[in-house]
């Protein structure tokens, strides 16, 4: 399968990039190297040497015998988009090109404003390209489970039955997001869900929990191929955070009194669930969504855990 990574150099997508062609996808990616950017601004780095691209790329076709198809270049601008959908021409494409960043969209309104922007004009661009280009494509958009917020009842995987008055009807599960990151999400599914109902597009919608750790495969030997480690206070999720401040005999830092629970699930896990949304695709007009996550906790327990384990 010819599949398409937007956001290829980012934590999620490298890994995926290898791990696809190690199952003998033939796999190309675009990015404009934002995140580096995005965590230099917070005055931080990653924890596991994040390599220049050029070495990234070349760590790849050593790895695995070929070269990685690579675009550099802004996403949200369509005529970027639109030549590499018709130079690939994908069977499939995975939206991980988005600003990922709670804490990074709530902290004044130019960073509130430019998340909106990225995180909706990408899956604009990807929606049109797949519509004038490749519309018998599948488009696998990376969610995430805080589009629902914490409701208090078990959340479906996008849609759910519902009786009001005598009539019924399956309807999409309400969002109630706690961030405008989050929200940016939120128009995104809706974008997708409206453009495959009007464009019979395929798509999967893949709400995952937050994803922590380092190790996809344990047949990585070149640090070159190795995933980032963010750990600060903007892209540093809660497990990976902890660990890191654990190794360098930080004092753990959970927000607020430590009550958040939300669904966590490690690095490997997230990539075996997108392999399988690409490789048992949607069918034409459809669109679905799997939530996924491993366990629920809550920060404190979580803290306690990496403090033991430390």
């Amino acid at each position: 399968m010819r599949v398409f990574i937007a956001g290829v150099d980012g934590y999620l997508g490298w890994p995926l990039c290898q791990q696809l062609t190690a199952r003998g996808h033939q796999v190309a990616g675009a990015d404009g190297l934002l995140r580096r950017q995005w965590v230099e601004e917070m005055g931080s780095w990653s924890a596991i040497p994040v390599h220049p691209i050029d070495q990234r790329l070349k760590a790849f076709k050593e790895q695995f015998g070929k070269e990685l198809p690579f675009w550099q270049g802004d996403l949200r601008e369509y005529g970027f988009v639109e030549k590499i959908f018709r130079q690939f021409e994908p069977e499939a494409v995975v939206h991980l090109g988005e600003c990922p960043s709670a804490p990074y969209s709530m902290m004044d309104v130019s960073h509130a404003v430019f998340v909106q922007t990225n995180n909706l004009t990408t899956t604009f661009n990807l929606l049109f390209a797949m519509r004038d280009i490749r519309p018998a494509a599948h488009l696998v958009k990376l969610g995430t489970m805080g589009e629902y917020g914490t409701p208090g009842v078990a959340i479906p995987e996008g849609f759910f039955e519902i009786e009001y008055r005598g009539r019924r009807d399956r309807m999409p599960f309400p969002r109630q997001a706690g961030s405008w990151y989050h929200w940016s999400k939120v128009a995104g599914s809706n974008h997708i869900m409206f453009a495959s109902k009007i464009w019979n597009l395929r798509a999967t919608d893949v709400m995952q929990g937050v994803v922590f750790g380092t190790r996809f495969t344990d047949t990585v030997r070149d640090e070159r191929l190795l995933s980032r480690l963010d750990f600060d206070q903007a892209f540093g999720t809660a497990v990976n955070r902890f660990c890191c401040q654990a190794v360098i005999g930080h004092p753990l830092t959970p927000f607020g009194k430590g009550g958040q629970k939300r669904g966590f699930l490690p690095l490997r896990d997230s990539m075996q669930c997108l392999t399988l949304a690409l490789e048992k695709p949607a069918r034409a007009g459809e669109y679905r969504v799997f939530n996924q996550f491993q366990e629920v906790y809550n920060v404190t327990d979580l803290a306690l855990k990496v403090q033991k384990a430390a």
